[in-house]
């Protein structure tokens, strides 16, 4: 009788492994598909961002899942790019890992990205989309098995010119009174200027994207960067003075130098060997000077006594960098001269970001 109770038992065990096995799901890895043709689609083709709105979400982009077999765990990335910036796979376009089947762009966001990617505000610009699905294995490491595309989908999008203001403790943190950062011509999301900060000491300031604190303002994100917190300590300078302020969106960058200015050139009494120093007004915001020239020679306004920042003039007679380390070197302008010998009162006004001027008054 045990020998008998010992096989039936055997015997049971034996068909509950075979049924466990029969029950059990079975994992397998295919080669990827969408399950549709336009796999992926957005709530809008035409989007027209505006600041007043830039806290709304501006567009929402949705797909269907990929399939890569059963129990295949799918990541899902995002693509956003210009045209010219498919070539390589994409290599250029802007990557967004998502967990989910949708990403949503809120208005500020998608601005800012627009402006970083060069696209000409104030004018509809062509952006495409798509969706790359890839699978890990068990281990998470990559599968050998090829990721998939939804379709490719195109939408225009007309962004919106950002300003810089630059409130801080100097003005007693007041947007709407503050000075501007000038946009640089041709060259999407670099802005540049200067600010005055009277007091000695270390001097705390934002950037702000508008004349208030309710729209995107720019801190401190450590290392020469931005946060976008609004929580973010201020930006700061170890002492008061004339600075030179630059803003990189692109990069999420900035930069302070602190300047003064003079003339130099054989035009000038120190000629191309010593700086003639300007001073600051700081009531009328410009730097003067009172200094015999030559008509027979020329010069340029210099910071710093050096040739990293420096003025010349283009063709129409304007004032130009011709050195500026975060502008680079501009080829082909001309130096500045007077019509005849005397003394001159000579101004440089830098108080307008991006649209600087000079004058030369014979007294």
């Amino acid at each position: 009788m045990q020998k008998i109770t010992k096989y039936i038992l055997a015997v049971l065990a034996l068909l509950s492994v075979a049924s466990c096995k029969k029950d059990a799901v079975q994992y397998n890895l295919q080669p990827g598909q969408f399950q549709t043709g336009n796999a992926l689609t957005s709530t809008s083709a035409a989007i027209v961002l505006t600041q007043a709105t830039e806290n709304d979400t501006a567009v929402t982009f949705q797909w269907k899942a990929a399939s890569f077999g059963n129990g295949a765990v799918v990541s899902y990335t995002f693509q956003l790019a210009a045209p010219k910036d498919t070539a390589n796979d994409w290599a250029n376009a802007k990557f967004y890992t998502v967990s989910g089947l949708q990403y949503a762009f809120v208005g500020k966001d998608l601005n800012n990205l627009l402006n970083s990617m060069g696209l000409t505000p104030g004018a509809a610009s062509t952006l495409v989309a798509r969706v790359k699905a890839t699978v890990n294995q068990y281990n998470g490491t990559a599968s050998t098995v090829p990721p998939v595309y939804t379709n490719t989908l195109s939408l225009q999008v007309t962004s919106y010119a950002l300003d810089m203001y630059i409130p801080g403790d100097y003005q007693n943190w007041d947007p709407a009174s503050a000075p501007k950062l000038g946009a640089v011509n041709g060259k999407a999301g670099l802005y540049e200027g200067y600010v005055y900060m009277a007091a000695p000491g270390q001097h705390y300031f934002k950037f702000t994207n508008a004349p208030d604190w309710n729209h995107t303002n720019y801190g401190d994100g450590g290392n020469g960067t931005f946060s976008t917190d609004g929580n973010a300590a201020g930006l700061s300078v170890p002492d008061g003075g004339y600075y030179y302020l630059t803003a990189d969106l692109n990069k999420n960058v900035w930069t302070a130098t602190r300047v003064t200015w003079g003339i130099i050139g054989d035009a000038t009494p120190g000629g191309w060997d010593n700086d003639t120093q300007l001073q600051y007004d700081a009531t009328a915001q410009v730097w003067t000077v009172q200094a015999a020239m030559k008509k027979n020679g020329s010069f340029k306004f210099r910071a710093n006594n050096e040739w990293k920042i420096d003025f010349g003039i283009d063709n129409t007679g304007k004032l130009a960098y011709a050195d500026n380390p975060f502008l680079g070197y501009t080829d082909g302008l001309s130096n500045l001269s007077v019509t005849e010998d005397g003394n001159y009162t000579i101004t440089l006004d830098l108080h307008t970001g991006g649209k600087y001027t000079y004058s030369l008054r014979k007294n």
